[in-house]
């Protein structure tokens, strides 16, 4: 009993202690502060920035940090009216470079033949009643003849054409007439077509020789063909070996062909233009 009451009194004084003793505060550790990062300084003949923008974030050019897409397009066109403004001595070694470089000389296109004159008021008015009475008649005479019904014969239409030429022959005669004074019209009025000029020397022998070569390559195609034709017991097979066979020891000359006349073309191509025709 005795040592109860003793270990209950030394517990009661631990606890009092353990009371009147200061707690010692644990030290608070301070958040780093993240800094905002700086406001962009634009140009001032740039303007004021888009007010509206998208909430994206994106890299900005020309070392302006990030921001919205919206900011970004906005500050690339002024980066591009800056460079296009710039004067042509503050332009970097690279552009200037580039802007002196030789261009090839583009090819000039023929000139277009003068057009036709304009036509008078009386042949204005024949156009417009040959055109007219040309649908008169085609309408009629599609009329009679659908009034045959479904799948007349040959025969048929040709009596019902006959009898149709016949009943209009003032009207069909009168739109021959009307026609062949268009015709001469249009004949007498052609814009006159400059000649074509007489190829070099050269280049003649190169077409004659590009022909030739075509030429003997088509007959080799062409026995080829005849030869695949007449083969009918082969099969598939053997067939796609025959093809491969021959695309392999004519290759050559196919790609012969091919580059004569892609020199011939850059050699046409190549030469001057004299008004409306090459020379």
């Amino acid at each position: 009993m005795k040592k109860l009451i003793i270990v209950s009194l030394v517990c009661g004084l631990l606890n009092a202690v353990a009371v009147d003793k200061p707690q010692q505060e644990t030290p608070q550790k301070e958040k780093p502060q993240i800094e905002k990062p700086a406001k962009p300084h634009f140009p001032r003949h740039w303007g004021k920035p888009p007010e509206i923008q998208t909430r994206d974030m994106v890299k900005l050019p020309g070392k302006f940090g990030m921001g919205s897409s919206t900011l970004a397009k906005w500050i690339s066109g002024n980066i591009k009216k800056d460079v296009k403004n710039r004067p042509e001595q503050d332009k970097p070694e690279e552009e200037t470079k580039d802007d002196k470089k030789p261009q090839p000389n583009k090819p000039k296109l023929p000139v277009k033949p003068k057009p036709r004159p304009e036509p008078s008021d009386e042949l204005k008015e024949k156009m417009d009643t040959h055109k007219e009475n040309h649908q008169i008649l085609q309408t009629k005479l599609r009329g009679k003849i659908q009034e045959l019904g479904k799948k007349p014969t040959k025969e048929e239409v040709r009596k019902v054409v006959e009898k149709f030429q016949t009943d209009n022959k003032d009207l069909i005669d009168s739109q021959k007439e009307i026609g062949k004074s268009i015709q001469k019209w249009h004949n007498d009025n052609r814009p006159e077509r400059p000649k074509k000029p007489e190829p070099s020397a050269e280049i003649k022998e190169k077409m004659k020789e590009v022909h030739s070569k075509k030429k003997e390559m088509d007959e080799i195609r062409k026995t080829f063909q005849q030869t695949l034709k007449a083969s009918k017991d082969l099969t598939k097979e053997q067939r796609e070996e025959m093809i491969k066979e021959f695309k392999e020891t004519n290759a050559e000359k196919h790609q012969a062909i091919k580059e004569a006349q892609k020199e011939l073309q850059k050699e046409i191509r190549e030469t001057t233009q004299d008004g409306d025709r090459r020379k």
